[in-house]
């Protein structure tokens, strides 16, 4: 798959993630607040944003790999994605 593709694909995710969270912020200033429609959506809201970084992860280094950079290089970077991605 092209660069642009996944970027595409990554960014579209990422819009979805934005409209479940405003969907929660809503939920929120809604006097009529059901209470477990928000917490489906906190639900909904987090898992898309776990499965998110686990995409963008598997892309970073599917384009490592894919780049033939040195093993020592890959292991130094793939480090630094994996504990910027799952630090949140």
């Amino acid at each position: 798959m092209e660069l642009d593709e996944i970027r595409k694909q990554l960014t579209h995710r990422l819009h979805r993630i934005k409209g479940q969270l405003d969907a929660l912020e809503k939920s929120l200033h809604n006097k009529d607040e059901d209470c477990e429609k928000t917490l489906i959506l906190l639900k909904a809201s987090s898992q898309a944003l776990k499965k998110f970084g686990e995409a963008y992860v598997q892309e970073y280094m599917d384009r490592c790999f894919s780049e033939k950079k040195s093993s020592v290089s890959i292991q130094k970077n793939l480090k630094k994605a994996i504990k910027a991605a799952f630090s949140l």
